[in-house]
């Protein structure tokens, strides 16, 4: 899914002109390192460059003035607690590198999907831990949870232990281990009042 279309898909509306990053900031950082930023984050920068809920309700993605390179990898997107950060591999080669995060300020370790992939991840992320304003724990059983998730969400995100799936303004998901069971509980995100409202008594929603 093209960034612009998941943006809008997770904001539930169309992108607005001024949410943008201006095309002139992008060019400025590619001249700055004589290289040209890969599609999916240039693409985040020039319709949602603004927009904080997308860029900074839970991970702090860097503005391009504050992209910066550091051991042949572009960092841009700071964990919310400054315990980590992910930056991409500098590779002329391609416009859709590997992603790496950085740990203890000197160890990289490469993550197991590229750019455009992680962007995915990230962004749906961002929205359940906090983007989304209505919040709420699920008390129902893993057997209507299997039920549910085959016939009322599309699965868009399982990647090294987080699961999310999605339907029209809102997020259920999960942390799950090696043996694929959930840790801890199963959440709930709406982006909307009223989409909380109408999964309350169906998801024995418990506000957060």
């Amino acid at each position: 899914m093209e960034i612009k279309t998941l943006a809008e898909r997770l904001l539930g509306r169309q992108i607005l002109t001024n949410e943008g990053t201006k095309n002139s900031e992008i060019e400025k950082v590619e001249l700055k390192y004589d290289l040209k930023l890969p599609k999916s984050l240039k693409d985040l920068y020039l319709f949602a460059g603004k927009n904080t809920l997308l860029l900074e309700a839970f991970n702090r993605f860097a503005l391009p003035a504050q992209l910066e390179i550091s051991d042949n990898k572009m960092v841009f997107l700071e964990e919310n607690q400054n315990i980590c950060y992910w930056g991409f591999e500098i590779d002329k080669n391609t416009n859709n590198p590997k992603v790496y995060q950085l740990i203890n300020e000197n160890e990289w370790y490469e993550e197991q999907v590229l750019l455009n992939e992680f962007l995915t991840i990230m962004l749906y992320y961002q929205c359940a831990q906090g983007g989304y304003e209505y919040c709420a724990t699920s008390g129902i059983t893993f057997e209507d949870l299997d039920i549910f998730v085959h016939t009322e969400w599309e699965d868009v995100v399982r990647y090294n232990g987080l699961q999310i799936y999605w339907k029209a303004d809102c997020l259920l998901w999960y942390v799950y281990d090696k043996e694929n069971k959930i840790v801890d509980d199963l959440y709930f995100s709406a982006r909307t009042q009223e989409a909380y409202k109408s999964h309350v008594q169906k998801y024995e929603l418990e506000e957060l």
